[in-house]
């Protein structure tokens, strides 16, 4: 079942690529070719826009697509078998993948892409770069001689010095990357942080002081007119200086407007060192030089550092400091210090993992960072948020990005008329296209579950190791909806929720209630009869509408009920578990008051699985 609807999601997302760019190139009306589109876009982050130029399927030399990272020195040679139920040929592949295409390259006569050939004559004798070979294969028949021989695969070769490695990707691998571990270029940032002298630095050389356990660090007195050109060159560089850190910047309110306050008093700015707890900063490596500055004499080269607390403090320095005329800087703020607090750890070494993971959790816990704002930084969720902007739709996942959306984004009215159009909702400006994880994911626990969960699990949705959350993740990864579904769904629940909100009693219909009805009738479905369910569900405009309004008849009903049944209040009913037995009285009781024959019929369709949609409408 898992596996149906995996490739589902990917024939949706190729419907899209095909929607949005088949005019351009004619070769995308076949599934197979853009399949490459999909996996340069959704595997990789390229930028759907330039994903052509990646292509070089037909006599091409056993390659598919390929990904060059600069930054990184990465090089991806992709071949992508688009297979329903077909085992791949072994000898086939290790002679046609395996070797050809390196042969192709080492005799400088690869002719599908003049680039490719370039990448490869420049950066094979450097010890530093990295070849992958990449076989995607959309189904799971494994071959365990090829796996083997793909394992075993060495290249050698007296031209080449880089690293080789082959990898082969079945579509349970294909799915794992897609909701976590997609690929992009690590950008590469080099900046330095100054102090007066040594005696401004607290120094921590583990080699130095027999200190094994501990890891390099320098605490540095640092002047906020260097934090500033530091996150100014940044962005420039479009580095992000922040991917690790928690909080992410919320605007200038609250303590970030004490911040502002102090750092624009001129007679209170030099107190700032002491108010402050400082800045922490996680990176590949620090090397202590010499410094031209008047003042300064103390620089620290950093390489790819990662601010993983103080972003508030960080971002209020540069948005205060970016107000005054560059030349009044160094004179306004020369007695202006922040304490940064730098520490060297290689983030790929695996005993070092955890570490950096504890590094960025405690530093922000001790900021009042709940275990919430940590599971929102999961790479399901995150990957997520890429697909619903796709769709015209922005997932707030950080703590920031609602802050930032609204600063950002601007509405799509051409990817929303769609849903406008189906479910009677207005988008108007960029809040209404605002979907707050924590909601949507009460959505997801009201429909696979039901309607009491969402009201009282709230608290467990997006906290650790507890069940609902667990059970949230693996729903997303391997449920029975596809992305396309849960935008359906969650727009199903802010239809209810905005009627609810301009209904008389402001309670009905019961949004997660109603949810939850609907969720209860797919309940131990195959995934063939849950997808033509969906599909009968949303396909039509008239028979949604009629399903919608039987089951908001159907909470306000429940609710009435069970008033009469139980004796106790709304707030009482949310906070009790769905009694069944009033539910499917409630239920029959709404369907034998329906006098429209046709919805009627409707209605006992979808409930008792009375239809049949073709394969392609579905």
């Amino acid at each position: 079942m898992e596996e149906k609807i995996f490739k589902k999601q990917i024939k949706e997302d190729i419907y899209l690529i095909q929607q949005n760019y088949m005019i351009n190139n004619v070769l995308l009306e076949k599934e197979e070719y853009a399949f490459n589109y999909w996996i340069l876009t959704k595997l990789f982050n390229i930028d759907e826009e330039c994903a052509d130029d990646n292509i070089t399927e037909y006599k091409d030399d056993g390659v598919d697509c390929f990904v060059f990272f600069e930054e990184s020195k990465e090089l991806y040679i992709i071949q992508n078998k688009y297979y329903d139920n077909t085992k791949v040929n072994r000898n086939y592949i290790i002679k046609d993948f395996l070797y050809r295409p390196l042969n192709t390259l080492v005799e400088n006569s690869y002719n599908r892409s003049q680039f490719l050939q370039e990448i490869f004559n420049k950066y094979k004798s450097d010890t530093e770069f990295k070849i992958y070979l990449h076989l995607y294969i959309t189904n799971n028949l494994k071959d365990s001689l090829l796996l083997e021989n793909f394992q075993a695969f060495q290249y050698t070769h007296s031209s080449i010095n880089c690293y080789i490695e082959a990898k082969i990707f079945y579509l349970s691998d294909i799915k794992q990357q897609y909701f976590e571990e997609r690929k992009k270029d690590s950008k590469q940032f080099q900046c330095n942080f100054l102090t007066v002298n040594d005696g401004t630095v607290l120094n921590i050389d583990k080699e130095s002081y027999k200190l094994p356990n501990l890891t390099d660090a320098k605490y540095i007195l640092t002047p906020v007119k260097l934090i500033y050109e530091i996150v100014k060159d940044a962005n420039a560089k479009d580095y992000l200086l922040f991917e690790e850190n928690i909080r992410e910047y919320l605007g200038n309110k609250g303590v970030n407007a004490k911040i502002a306050k102090t750092l624009e008093s001129d007679t209170d700015r030099d107190n700032f060192f002491y108010y402050n707890n400082g800045i922490t900063v996680i990176c590949d490596s620090v090397k202590k030089q010499g410094s031209n500055h008047e003042t300064y004499k103390r620089l620290f080269r950093v390489n790819n550092p990662q601010i993983v607390n103080g972003c508030q403090t960080v971002n209020t320095i540069y948005e205060v400091l970016k107000k005054y005329p560059v030349d009044e800087l160094g004179e306004k703020f020369k007695n202006t210090f922040v304490m940064v607090k730098l520490l060297v750890l290689n983030k790929d070494e695996e005993l070092n993992k955890i570490l950096y993971q504890d590094i960025v959790k405690y530093n922000n816990s001790q900021n009042s960072i709940t275990e919430k704002n940590f599971a929102a930084n999961k790479k399901v969720f995150m990957n997520l948020q890429k697909e619903f902007k796709k769709r015209g739709l922005f997932l707030a996942v950080k703590q920031s990005d609602s802050y930032n959306l609204k600063l950002k984004q601007k509405i799509d009215h051409k990817l929303l008329n769609k849903y406008e159009e189906k479910f009677d909702l207005e988008f108007k400006n960029i809040n209404d296209t605002i979907v707050p994880l924590e909601k949507l994911l009460q959505v997801l626990l009201a429909f696979s579950m039901d309607g009491y969960q969402a009201f009282t699990k709230k608290s467990q949705i997006l906290k650790f190791d507890t069940s609902i959350y667990n059970h949230l993740i693996n729903y997303i990864k391997d449920g029975p909806l596809t992305i396309d579904d849960i935008i359906k769904v969650y727009l199903l629940f802010l239809k209810a929720e905005t009627e609810k909100k301009g209904s008389d009693d402001k309670r009905t219909p019961i949004p997660y209630y109603l949810i939850g009805f609907i969720g209860l009738e797919f309940k131990n479905l195959s995934y063939n009869d849950i997808k033509v369910k969906l599909n009968y569900l949303f396909l039509d405009k008239e028979i949604f509408n009629i399903v919608y309004k039987y089951y908001k008849s159907v909470t306000k009903r429940y609710k009435l009920n069970y008033k009469d049944s139980k004796d106790i209040e709304y707030n009482q009913m949310i906070k009790s578990a769905i009694d069944l037995n009033i539910l499917y009285k409630t239920l029959s009781n709404e369907l034998e008051m329906i006098e429209d024959s046709n919805e009627k019929k409707i209605i006992n369709n979808f409930r008792n699985f009375k239809f049949e949609i073709s394969e392609q409408n579905a």
